[in-house]
């Protein structure tokens, strides 16, 4: 339950990212607005945002600290990758093999299989292959150009540089088509850009478990900068003017000229 977006402007000299607040338990019985902004650094000039359950902290904080002193986005891909493989097959340990079987490793699990009845070994085999983390990230950032990469289960990733943005969450679809009508590129200047997730977002909103809080982040070769809410209400503001007419196409000055405040992020 939550709304993620990234993507690349200014012919790649930035990335921005706009997300929501929500979050939710693994079972879905608890959804709520977090206090806390979803954009963790991982670097100087990279962030990650999460989309699924709260058990994800540790995953991050243990990706921070491997990340340490590497800048190529790639490179903090491959980290997060590995970290997130872990994670899963701890849980896959802890949710399937102990509970059925009394294996407390992948390492016994090898070893020891050949001696289980092999219903028991289908039945494992189908549980581990099957284990979703119910965990997706999405890696924002600059090195050279800006870089937008997806990690999801079970421990893949993938670039998102030619498409140049990416959409994850509840809401992904009509995210997704906002780029798609605005006929989106890197291309896109600063403004255009930010106006354009900040839109896809809120359209998002309407597929439900999407959170109304708006947070935004601009990465380019200075560093981190968070949006200020000020410009999130004067994007509301436009929004709302636009959606009352008939004809939304093109950037009126008021996009164009938009005043972007921003504050400095530390990593």
């Amino acid at each position: 339950m939550t709304q993620l977006i990234a993507a690349i402007c200014e012919n790649g000299s930035k990335v921005i990212t706009v997300s929501d607040r929500m979050v939710s338990t693994g079972d879905m019985t608890l959804a709520f607005e977090h206090p806390r902004i979803k954009a963790i650094p991982v670097s100087s000039k990279a962030i990650v945002l999460t989309a699924g359950t709260v058990h994800e902290p540790d995953l991050l904080s243990q990706a921070k600290e491997d990340a340490k002193g590497k800048e190529k986005l790639l490179d903090i891909a491959e980290v997060l990758k590995e970290v997130y493989q872990k994670n899963r097959e701890k849980r896959i340990v802890d949710e399937v093999l102990r509970p059925l079987a009394g294996l407390k490793s992948f390492s016994e699990w090898h070893a020891k299989q050949n001696n289980l009845h092999d219903s028991l070994v289908m039945q494992l085999n189908d549980g581990v292959a099957s284990y979703n983390l119910g965990l997706t990230l999405i890696l924002a950032g600059m090195d050279e150009r800006g870089h937008i990469i997806r990690i999801e289960n079970p421990g893949t990733y993938s670039s998102y540089d030619t498409m140049t943005f990416c959409c994850v969450g509840m809401g992904d679809r009509h995210a997704d088509n906002v780029f798609a009508w605005y006929r989106y590129s890197d291309t896109f200047a600063l403004t255009e850009a930010l106006y354009i997730a900040f839109e896809a977002k809120k359209r998002a909103e309407m597929a439900g478990g999407v959170g109304r809080s708006t947070d935004a982040i601009i990465i380019d070769k200075q560093g981190l900068n968070q949006v200020s809410q000020d410009t999130i209400e004067a994007m509301e503001k436009i929004y709302n003017e636009r959606e009352t007419r008939s004809d939304r196409a093109g950037f009126e000055s008021k996009i164009t000229n938009l005043n972007v405040q921003t504050t400095h992020m530390e990593s």
